[in-house]
């Protein structure tokens, strides 16, 4: 491995066994073709934030009029790798794999002209032979609520929770039940909104983004049932918490709140169910 390499794999949370042996072993193949300019860790082991259970996100980049070909060749390069027993491309430059013993490793092929897409703080060299990581972008301001988002979430939020008359009225209660997850999604969603961090990372975790209150609310979330009461309750705790937080978030994006559509689906419950959502 390159010394830089060596370098990252024993700082932050150290790679296991495992996931060390790939990074090394990616190393090894792809230095191997001159096409490859680069590879760098990104994802969690690029922020230095991965454990165990993380998979290894991997950026590789070619020549422009290389990345083509690169990428026809990829199933040959990922099977010099480790075998594998899943691999799927995603789009023309990004492809998924699992080894058999389910570790978890994803590959983006890049160009020259995208270094400066990416920052020193979230790429770690592994392969770098010719100093590119010194035109990697410095590290980003944190992240700030994004307007179109918070609007989309909260507007899918106040839809979502006007059907729970439906639910109920047809006594579809496992139906309900898979809406009120929804709404607990769309809580989480909103949440990682909120969080003014640099590159907020993928869906499966969330206890190194959120702080330890909002945790807590997450974790005394009412237990989903497939019945009348738990679906109810789920679906007005659930909003007790998002719309303080919605209208906050709103205001913070300079945006204008719903208030028709959450007067409608105010009156909508309290007509049908006799319901007051929390304010």
């Amino acid at each position: 491995m390159t010394d830089n390499a060596r370098e990252y794999s024993v700082t932050g949370n150290p790679a296991d066994s495992g996931q060390q042996a790939l990074i090394e072993r990616v190393e090894r193949v792809l230095s191997q073709d001159d096409r490859v300019l680069g590879v760098w860790l990104v994802g969690s082991f690029g922020r230095g934030t991965q454990d165990r259970f993380s998979d290894v996100d991997l950026w590789v980049v070619v020549a422009a009029d290389d990345a083509d070909g690169f990428c026809d060749d990829w199933p040959k390069f990922s099977d010099e790798i480790s075998p594998t027993v899943f691999r799927r491309p995603l789009g023309k430059r990004v492809f998924n794999h699992i080894t058999p013993d389910w570790l978890r490793f994803d590959v983006s092929v890049g160009t020259p002209d995208t270094l400066a897409s990416r920052t020193r703080s979230t790429a770690k060299p592994v392969y770098d032979p010719h100093g590119l990581s010194a035109e990697l972008a410095a590290p980003a301001a944190p992240k700030q609520p994004d307007p179109a988002r918070v609007q989309s979430i909260t507007v899918e939020f106040l839809r979502v929770l006007g059907l729970l008359p439906v639910a109920i009225g047809r006594e579809e209660y496992v139906v309900g039940e898979s809406g009120a997850g929804l709404l607990r999604q769309m809580l989480i969603d909103l949440m990682l909104e909120d969080v003014a961090v640099e590159d907020r990372g993928g869906v499966l975790h969330l206890n190194g983004l959120l702080p330890a209150d909002r945790q807590q609310i997450l974790a005394n979330l009412p237990p989903l049932e497939a019945t009348r009461e738990s679906v109810i309750t789920a679906n007005l705790t659930c909003a007790a918490h998002f719309l303080p937080l919605a209208r906050t978030l709103h205001t913070t994006c300079g945006l204008p709140w719903p208030e028709d559509l959450e007067t409608a689906a105010r009156r909508h419950l309290s007509t049908t169910l006799s319901l007051d959502l929390p304010a």
